[in-house]
């Protein structure tokens, strides 16, 4: 064990030191970043398609650098790293920073567009909260429109069928699992194909596409619709790192994550189209709640969340539910 801890050290002080080096060579800006998930994970490529677009706007000016995924930084150690300004910039769920800002669990409950919430208040509000909370600058949203889904191995018909059940989880969706009667079960996704093989988990919530980059597709024989939540995938920065930035550094980030926004759209609408028929053809069922039965689910779904956000987050949980409901609602 002191032998891993020690390699991984080394790992580790080498890369930075690589990338601190880099840093010093001329005027170029470089910042260091590092995704929630393997490099190969459809959930990053919102990343990708962001450093792209500033590596070719900020040519000589600003760069990206992709240090690495969840074996550079755990998951859920991330927010930690970017708020300790050890890394730059983290790509990652809004549930994976919950413990540092409770509020975030709702990121996921608005149903706006990144480009209404650019323009209605939504983003400043969550810019206020990472910026005291976790010492973060948000720079974008990194899905729009895609939902999570429930997936199980056993044939669930109704809500009522949940109870019992052990349900992998993520914190986004852990108080609605809670509501139904199931147990939730947090685990990285590296764990789930192992808890599904062995019958510790009879399920769990992921997006509406890429089951099958995990292989969980092999064991997996029912997903539900309908969704609920919109993925709240984001790009968080350290502030201090943001501030330190040239105003043609920041305009040049800003202008890359609202274009990578809008494009992310009809990616994801196409991912998903796609997904949903290998699915069919492995023979995985979708197994459809209607009419009162999918209100109450979805209804349950969204009061689970904002209810533990009031509860945890009381200075901020009315302001959010004032912007991501009231407006909406009229």
């Amino acid at each position: 064990m002191k032998k891993q801890i020690i390699s991984f050290g080394l790992i580790f002080i080498m890369v930075f030191a690589v990338v601190s080096f880099s840093q010093s060579v001329g005027a170029e800006e470089v910042l260091r970043a590092v995704t929630a998930w393997p490099e190969e994970i459809t959930d990053n490529d919102g990343f990708f398609a962001l450093q792209e677009k500033v590596n070719e706007m900020g040519e000589g000016v600003i760069r990206i650098e992709y240090v690495g995924g969840p074996e550079v930084f755990p998951t859920m150690e991330q927010i930690n790293a970017v708020q300790n300004g050890v890394i730059d910039i983290v790509w990652l769920s809004a549930g994976y920073t919950v413990s540092n800002v409770p509020a975030a669990n709702a990121i996921k409950l608005s149903r706006y567009t990144p480009q209404e919430a650019r323009e209605n208040g939504v983003y400043d509000l969550w810019e206020e909260i990472y910026n005291k909370q976790a010492n973060a600058h948000l720079i974008g949203k990194g899905m729009t429109g895609v939902e999570f889904h429930i997936y199980t191995v056993e044939e669930i018909r109704s809500i009522g069928d949940f109870k019992g059940k052990s349900i992998r989880v993520t914190p986004s969706y852990k108080d609605f699992i809670k509501e139904m009667g199931g147990s939730p079960i947090t685990m990285s996704p590296g764990d789930v194909y192992t808890a599904l093989e062995r019958g510790i988990a009879d399920g769990y919530g992921w997006i509406e596409h890429g089951i099958g980059d995990w292989g969980w597709d092999e064991l997996t024989n029912y997903v539900i619709d309908p969704g609920f939540y919109q993925v709240d995938t984001l790009g968080l920065m350290n502030l201090d790192r943001w501030n330190s930035l040239s105003d043609e550094s920041k305009e040049i980030i800003n202008k890359a994550a609202m274009e990578m926004e809008k494009e992310m759209v009809g990616h994801y609408e196409e991912l998903y189209e796609t997904d949903r028929q290998k699915l069919k053809e492995k023979g995985i069922e979708v197994v459809k709640f209607e009419g009162e039965e999918a209100e109450k689910y979805v209804d349950m779904a969204y009061k689970a969340v904002l209810n533990e956000v009031l509860r945890t987050a009381p200075e901020y949980g009315e302001k959010v539910e004032e912007l991501l409901f009231k407006k909406y609602e009229e």
